[in-house]
């Protein structure tokens, strides 16, 4: 008899839109392939997760159930927010119904696995790729042996660290078939685009970012023509017709941007695309005519600073000079570009952040955005930890699960946002808070019923000035 596994998407979080479970629906997949019998519960919509997970409970009696937790907290320096006493409210209901083996990852968990499992009282959870970890972890036949699993981290006995983790090669990744287990018309529904991944992992070292331990710190990119078969399944399946590209770096490594374009226009896909992270260096403008070509209209370009000392700070990887570069480049495209910045960054200054300013009002036209984040969350195995510990912002032993955040001790978050709204002089910068207006969400319904073309972001000029809306936050207004 096939073992039964529950597996349970826990995210609910819908702003700034709702992020359909490519991870999870990959693990999903995977565990199928397998030989197990398999049950996908999405939470995203549900008025009531734990109802809805004792229902499945009762129904399909699993035997092995996993948790995949998208983000611990909402990145938010000035509205925090923790999601771990919900999920917690989940597990304890798991656990005082089934005595299912349970399995928790994710990228939120593969971050802080340890502080995670204690919170919940769990005793497992994997870091990093959860497709071959999952399968053995609930082939295993008892704990001890689930336990010593590749990738597997435990609460209790010897701890297995991120390092013994092999990531999944390039070529057994297989289809995840978001269609197969996920409700993907309710996503749609409210903004329709659903998500690509062509590879995982990034070489880069941004002092802030956690991809390298969740994805691994090389690159691993999919053959393209899997990747567009992956498209074009799920135009066949789904009323999908824009799709983006979800890489950690869409531009890197070099030439696997061109090899999968040239796909897509080999294969004469008739679809919109649009990439969730685009670096500005080495940007080329026969890049963007490839990319105008095989039919993408949009991008979010994630520079985090307009300024030299910063960037640097950051560790990104180019200067100032090939942000301005980038800009000059894109703003002879019809791409539409959503520009990232961080405001508090290390070496963040009045002087760099007037740069930044001087950045947003030169090349942030009238077809693109600004997407503001205030303060930047510290998580444990970065840079940036290590720097809040040399300049007292946490100490060595906090366990940061519950949100903790850097900014520059040369200046004040209040400082910062005054300079940025006295100094910039259009209305085309959103901030992480104003993503958490409920009015969002109805406007992006509206949007997708009446088929305004995406990226909704694009309006949201439109929804602070005509609407007169304000974020809910206390400081003058405001990413994940």
């Amino acid at each position: 008899m096939q073992s039964r596994i529950l597996m349970i998407s826990t995210n609910r979080e819908t702003a700034p839109q709702p992020v359909v479970p490519l991870g999870a629906a990959w693990v999903t997949e995977a565990l199928q392939l397998a030989g197990f019998q398999v049950r996908f519960l999405d939470l995203c919509f549900l008025p009531d997760p734990v109802a809805a997970v004792a229902d499945a409970l009762a129904g399909f009696a699993p035997d092995g159930i996993a948790l995949s937790v998208r983000n611990l907290d909402n990145c938010n320096l000035l509205a925090p927010k923790s999601y771990l006493r919900e999920l917690r409210e989940v597990v304890r209901l798991i656990k005082a119904h089934s005595e299912a083996r349970i399995l928790i990852g994710g990228a939120g968990v593969s971050i802080l696995p340890h502080q995670v499992l204690e919170y919940l009282e769990l005793d497992f959870a994997v870091v990093g790729e959860g497709e071959r970890a999952a399968v053995q972890f609930f082939s295993a036949p008892d704990a001890d042996a689930a336990g010593h699993v590749a990738g597997v981290v435990c609460r209790k006995g010897a701890l297995r660290q991120e390092n013994d983790t092999t990531p999944v090669a390039a070529g057994d990744i297989v289809m995840p078939r978001l269609h197969g287990w996920v409700d993907v018309g309710r996503y749609l529904a409210r903004e329709p685009v659903l998500p690509v991944q062509g590879k995982r992992g990034c070489a880069q070292r941004c002092l802030y970012c956690t991809y390298r331990i969740i994805e691994g710190s090389s690159w691993r990119v999919r053959d393209p023509v899997a990747v567009v078969d992956e498209i074009a399944e799920m135009m066949r399946h789904t009323p999908a017709r824009e799709f983006e590209f979800v890489d950690s770096i869409f531009n890197e490594p070099e030439g696997y941007l061109e090899l999968l374009l040239e796909e897509v226009l080999r294969r004469g896909v008739k679809a919109r695309f649009c990439a969730s992270s685009l670096s500005p260096k080495g940007l080329t403008e026969g890049q963007l005519r490839l990319m105008e070509r095989a039919g993408m209209t949009s991008l979010v370009i994630t520079p985090e600073s307009a300024a030299g000392a910063t960037l640097a700070a950051l560790q990104k990887g180019f200067d100032e000079d090939e942000v301005h570069r980038a800009a000059e480049l894109l703003g002879r495209s019809r791409l539409r570009a959503l520009w990232c910045f961080l405001l508090g960054a290390p070496q963040e200054d009045e002087e760099t952040l007037g740069r930044t300013v001087a950045f947003l009002n030169r090349h942030v036209g009238s077809k693109d955005a600004a997407f503001i984040t205030t303060g930047i969350r510290i998580y444990p195995g970065t840079g940036l930890h290590r720097l809040a510990v040399r300049e007292g912002t946490v100490q060595a032993d906090d366990d940061l699960l519950m949100p903790s955040f850097y900014f520059s001790p040369k200046l004040t978050p209040e400082r910062a946002r005054s300079l940025l709204d006295q100094g910039v002089r259009h209305g085309r910068c959103i901030h992480l808070t104003d993503t958490e207006a409920p009015v969002l969400n109805t406007l992006r319904r509206i949007g997708t019923a009446v088929g305004l073309p995406t990226p909704f972001w694009r309006y949201a000029g439109y929804a602070k000035g005509v609407l007169g809306w304000r974020g809910p936050c206390g400081i003058p207004e405001r990413r994940q």
